[in-house]
């Protein structure tokens, strides 16, 4: 900060037992105004806080009170679609029935998870995987999704193992894939591919579609925020967020860019660290 003073006569300030008086009364005015300006962040911090902690706390709640009567509403429409006639016309009306309730139901799942993350409820189970796996398990939860899109794979066979939540990391890649089954055209192509550094490891999902709106690159992944807010498109914006969460937790970044040749590309990257060896696993086991 800056003090100024106007004296009647700056002959009195010219003094040595004056200027350290000015100093003193400069310093205090300092001590002052830094506390008061403390108190007011520690408070804003405080209230933050308390919202923050309402807000985690309301998710909870209402995601547990959902899911039960989601799980009963798609209980009730599979067994009424297994007592109806073959040719009775309300299969298609019981089929959407079921399908918005598992809609819902996903949705009321990224609530749940995205509380617990912010909680710090979730304790990662970090074991040496190898990404393939993780890849292929993902693919295969994400088949009925994914069954009219052609998805590449490009991963090299020179890839390291990584020290991951293998259950949380398929998790991201789910999310990264449904969002590019979302916004891009039906039968447009997503490709999965994977390369290495001395100290890290990338992991990109790629897509041929509209790409990221130019200057929100970022915001996306916050919570409920959407790639086009004014679209059709079902959910509420925290698939996106649920992977910055859970990448973040296991130390790396997630960040996402339109490409020079069209559509969205979302890149994880996770640090590669030091697997141990054959010979420290066999010191293991006999201990």
């Amino acid at each position: 900060g800056i003090i100024a003073l106007e004296p009647r006569n700056p002959e009195r300030l010219m003094g040595p037992e004056q200027r350290r008086l000015l100093d003193t009364c400069a310093s205090l005015l300092a001590i002052s105004l830094e506390r008061v300006h403390y108190v007011d962040v520690a408070q804003s911090t405080t209230v933050q806080m308390e919202s923050e902690r309402l807000r985690h706390s309301l998710l909870a709640a209402i995601s547990h009170d959902l899911r039960t009567p989601l799980a009963a509403l798609v209980g009730m429409a599979d067994t009424l679609a297994l007592s109806r006639k073959p040719d009775d016309p309300q299969g298609e009306m019981l089929a959407s029935i079921r399908e918005s309730a598992l809609r819902m139901n996903a949705q009321v799942n990224n609530l749940l998870d995205m509380a617990r993350l912010q909680s710090g409820q979730v304790h990662l189970n970090l074991q040496w995987q190898p990404l393939e796996e993780v890849v292929g398990s993902a693919l295969r939860s994400m088949m009925g999704t994914l069954e009219p899109r052609r998805v590449q794979v490009v991963l090299p066979n020179d890839l390291p193992l990584l020290n991951i939540d293998a259950v949380l990391f398929e998790r991201v890649l789910c999310n990264l894939l449904e969002n590019a089954v979302k916004y891009t055209p039906v039968g447009s192509p997503i490709e999965i591919s994977a390369s290495s550094s001395s100290d890290s490891v990338q992991l990109c999902v790629s897509d041929e579609g509209p790409g990221l709106p130019k200057g929100r690159e970022a915001t996306i992944f916050e919570m409920f925020e959407r790639g086009n807010k004014e679209g059709a498109t079902p959910g509420v914006g925290l698939g996106l967020a649920i992977c910055r969460a859970i990448v973040e937790a296991h130390g790396g970044t997630i960040h996402g860019e339109t490409r020079p040749q069209g559509g969205a590309r979302f890149t994880v990257e996770l640090p590669r660290g030091t697997p141990p060896s054959i010979d420290d696993i066999d010191n293991f086991n006999e201990a």
